[in-house]
């Protein structure tokens, strides 16, 4: 009885393999026009991040392309700014500049951006492949930002997906910052 049940499992494993699909010669070409539109990327992108033209240490949380990985298997399921910049030393920043996002490769489908300070947590996109630093404080804080970055095809399926965290030290706002600002200051 195992060894049926084992012989089942298998064929029914065997026939669930990716990549090969029976055709009629009717329908072969729309076959290989969908396998050609899910093929995966040329070159896997690399992203780095700089400030002042000076490369950001950063952590790889998660880089997986198809067919290697899927979207689900990309996303990350609970997100940890702490442990995701864990052993990262800060760089220094000041407020109002931007950090850079370089993609080498095929620019991202789609972009998310997670920042967190404090007890905050900001989400959005990213824009122009920059990050600028905005800080409301007079004091010195810490920030760590996750950034991760999609490709999909044409037809909106998966190709891959890179993440990546930081940290940074902003400089507080100094009193002639602020006195720009606020001339009533």
């Amino acid at each position: 009885m195992k060894k049926l049940v084992y012989i089942i499992l298998l064929m029914l494993l065997a026939a669930c393999q990716p990549g090969e699909t029976e055709t009629s010669n009717s329908n072969s070409n729309s076959s290989e026009s969908e396998s050609e539109s899910k093929q995966a990327l040329e070159e896997k992108p690399s992203v780095t991040f700089t400030y002042k033209g000076e490369e950001i240490e950063a952590n790889s949380i998660r880089q997986c392309f198809a067919p290697d990985c899927s979207e689900n298997s990309a996303t990350v399921d609970q997100m940890n700014h702490k442990e995701m910049a864990e052993g990262l030393e800060p760089t220094q920043v000041e407020d109002g500049e931007k950090i850079q996002v370089h993609i080498d490769g095929k620019q991202p489908t789609q972009t998310h951006l997670s920042r967190y300070y404090g007890t905050t947590i900001e989400g959005g996109t990213l824009e122009e492949n920059e990050i600028t630093i905005h800080s409301a404080s007079k004091d010195e804080r810490k920030e760590s930002f996750f950034v991760r970055l999609d490709w999909y095809n044409e037809n909106q399926e998966f190709l891959g997906s890179v993440s990546k965290a930081f940290i940074v030290n902003v400089d507080g706002i100094s009193s002639e910052k602020i006195d720009k600002q606020d001339p009533n200051h």
